[in-house]
């Protein structure tokens, strides 16, 4: 990787890690990975998580709750990696329900 790699993700740092962190994600991403039955349903389980996380953020913003403050400079961004710690956590599931044979 060229050297100015990081410097150029710098603003987005955060963004990387609240979406590979987030909650919803991890519990939709996990679950549907584990109850997929192929790989190829691994990135309709992304698509499922993004879109999850982004009502629930959405909605605890509307109520006043919110962890992830700056969400709107950031809203495609975030959706977009979002949809990649989905399919990461997809196939983590997928992975674990294949090594334990079930």
């Amino acid at each position: 990787m060229p050297p100015h790699f990081w410097q150029d993700l710098e603003p987005y740092r955060w963004v990387i890690l609240l979406a590979f962190v987030d909650p919803v994600v991890v519990a939709i991403g996990l679950w549907m990975g584990w109850h997929a039955d192929q790989a190829a349903k691994l990135f309709l389980a992304g698509l499922a998580a993004t879109i999850a996380a982004v009502a629930v953020s959405f909605l605890l913003r509307f109520v006043g709750i919110s962890w992830f403050e700056g969400g709107y400079y950031f809203g495609g961004a975030h959706a977009l990696v979002r949809f990649f710690a989905g399919v990461l956590w997809a196939a983590i599931g997928y992975g674990a329900r294949r090594a334990r044979g079930v």
